[in-house]
């Protein structure tokens, strides 16, 4: 039998039947799907062996008959079961091979049943919109949107997955939208509360660029409603950024993440055999377990005018001006999932027509002048000032100093974070503070009177920095003790790496201290914003690192903590009792926490900036 040309669904049929086509079909199966599994599973857990255990269990769960035999497209079934199967090893002795900030997750979406079965798996909840939307959809149109948006893969390779003799792809894709649009307008009504039926069609109308004016009118009602708010924001993702919108509903722990692999590497298809040997042990967690496998990330993400890395989402927003949605963005606060939503609502999707039959997105039509949504009662609303859509929510509440940099007077930087922990420009010429950062020429600081975290406790920092120079050690957070720095947020020129730094003794040569040190695989590119952010667990006895968001390393700090209770320093280090490792470049965005934050924290502090 020539299972190369048959589609997924009849690949599985036969697999579920048994008997000697099912092997042939199986391994059909896995050639186009385990390997995406397998590096989802890597994603989940702290070694290589318990990456192959995981896939390995999941793909079997994945393939076995379901009820009616519908599970839709395998692809994103085989790797939902993936999470959930990590989500039952969080709650059995399976949980030490997990990434802590899974199992984290899993206690609080994904707690025990008490069925009694031991294969049994746990439902993530609360079932976001976006997630029953996607599980409504036709098996067809969820591989079609898997495939396309997430995956990005080529159309001979969607058009294999399906079989031959379908339609186009771009036809099938199209349809497939409007069916999501659909399905997700359609939840979000029946679920919605009696204050906010009056306001539906305005949201719908509001987060599809249809009717910016009525802004103002409709600015309190999102601001107080979470399932609203929720329904413009997701709407703007299923437009403009698809791919991480269905990830993330999918797989609402390691989503992000995962979208962010499959587009910006080329990898590899085939078994985990073929990538990994069997046994072959990678002991650092998620973000170098991939480049392990991958090699460095792709290029560089675009840089928008001002330097700021930004994520696709806004990316499309500076290109198409989509400035509704990013107020949108700013009413409903964190869109990963797992936030409090209140009665959740949908998004839907581009402006494009509804299928034969079904009921589509409200009409509006423009004029030279204004936009006016067509409703049963076409009076238009009457005239008032437009007030200005509420501010930002801070991205991570808690911190206990924030400088932005923004309004520096007179050589220091306002603590926005309301704590008082104001910043004094040292050196001479004292650091350039103009475009919303700070730039150093290697000489300078910003420096707090006096410590702002106690290094012997849990705490975070977090900074954006932009390196002009790669040709020396670079020291972009510090905080004094008697002779040297007690933990460097730092580049280290010698390996080429970030750096989370904690030393185990107040030593006077900082160089030949005693340290631990979470870091990267890679070193940054000059010119380019970055997004750092470490975090000491005093808990976990652990040095956890993030770039971008993304957890890069993870190392044990059992010993020497000490106080350093010297100043909090940006643009140096201290050795000896005096600086050293100035920073040649651009700093902002400095945030300090007075706890280790999590991962989803900390990838919300790198989507803000």
């Amino acid at each position: 039998m020539e299972c190369a040309r048959l589609s997924d669904a009849d690949l599985l049929r036969l697999v579920r039947a048994g008997g000697e086509p099912s092997n042939a079909a199986l391994r059909e199966l896995e050639r186009r799907h385990f390997q995406a599994v397998r590096v989802f599973a890597s994603a989940c857990v702290v070694s290589s062996s318990a990456a192959d255990a995981l896939a390995g269990q999941a793909w079997k769960q994945a393939l076995r008959p379901q009820d009616g035999e519908a599970s839709g497209a395998v692809r994103p079934h085989a790797l939902s079961v993936v999470l959930r199967t990590a989500a039952a090893w969080s709650r059995s002795e399976q949980q030490s091979v997990l990434s802590p900030d899974l199992v984290s997750w899993a206690a609080a979406h994904a707690p025990a049943h008490g069925t009694g079965d031991e294969d049994a798996q746990p439902q993530f909840h609360p079932l976001s919109v976006a997630s029953r939307a996607f599980a409504g959809l036709t098996e067809h149109s969820q591989t079609v949107l898997w495939h396309k948006a997430v995956e990005h893969d080529e159309t001979e390779r969607i058009q294999e997955i399906l079989g031959p003799g379908g339609e186009a792809v771009h036809l099938l894709e199209r349809r497939a939208r409007n069916e999501l649009y659909n399905v997700y307008v359609q939840l979000h009504q029946a679920g919605l509360a009696d204050e906010c039926r009056p306001f539906h069609r305005m949201v719908l109308a509001y987060a599809e660029e249809k009717a910016i004016d009525m802004a103002a009118d409709l600015a309190p009602h999102l601001e107080g409603c979470a399932a609203c708010s929720r329904a413009v924001a997701d709407l703007g993702r299923m437009r403009v950024d698809c791919g991480a919108f269905l990830a993330e509903a999918v797989l609402p722990w390691g989503g992000e993440e995962y979208v962010a692999i499959r587009a910006e590497e080329d990898a590899p298809v085939g078994t985990a055999l073929e990538l990994l040997p069997g046994g072959a042990h990678l002991r650092h967690t998620p973000g170098r377990m991939h480049r392990r496998l991958f090699g460095r990330w792709g290029p560089a993400r675009p840089v928008l005018p001002g330097g700021r890395r930004t994520t696709r989402v806004l990316q499309s927003l500076a290109i198409i001006g989509l400035t509704s949605l990013a107020a949108a963005f700013a009413f409903s606060g964190s869109l990963r999932p797992g936030a409090p939503q209140g009665n959740e609502s949908g998004p839907s999707e581009s402006a494009q027509p509804a299928p034969p039959g079904q009921p589509g997105p409200p009409r509006a039509t423009a004029t030279a002048t204004s936009t006016v949504t067509e409703t049963p009662s076409s009076k238009p609303p009457p005239e008032r000032s437009k007030a200005p859509p509420p501010a930002s929510r801070a991205p991570v509440r808690g911190a206990i100093l924030e400088w932005v940099f923004e309004g520096v007077k007179g050589g220091v930087v306002a603590d926005t974070s309301k704590n008082g922990r104001s910043g004094t420009f040292a050196g001479s010429p004292p650091p350039d503070a103009a475009g919303g950062g700070v730039r150093f020429a290697g000489q300078q600081s910003v420096v707090s009177d006096g410590p702002v975290v106690d290094t012997e406790r849990g705490f975070t920092v977090s900074a954006r920095v932009k390196l002009d120079s790669l040709g020396d050690d670079q020291a972009v957070v510090t905080q004094d003790a008697d002779r040297s720095s007690g933990f460097l947020l730092q580049y280290d020129a010698e390996e080429d790496r970030w750096e989370m730094r904690i030393p185990d003794e107040d030593e006077e040569d900082a160089e030949e201290a005693e340290a631990d040190e979470a870091a990267t695989d890679f070193g940054p590119d000059t010119g380019v914003w970055t997004h750092l952010t470490g975090v000491y667990d005093d808990k976990d006895d652990e040095i956890r690192l993030y770039v971008d968001g993304r957890l890069e390393d993870t190392t044990e700090h059992e010993e020497g903590d000490f106080a350093s209770d010297g100043d909090f320093a940006v643009g140096r280090g201290l050795s000896g009792g005096a600086g050293f490792r100035g920073v040649e470049g651009t700093v902002d965005d400095v945030r300090a926490f007075d706890r280790a934050i999590s991962g989803s924290d900390a990838a919300a502090l790198a989507r803000r900036s």
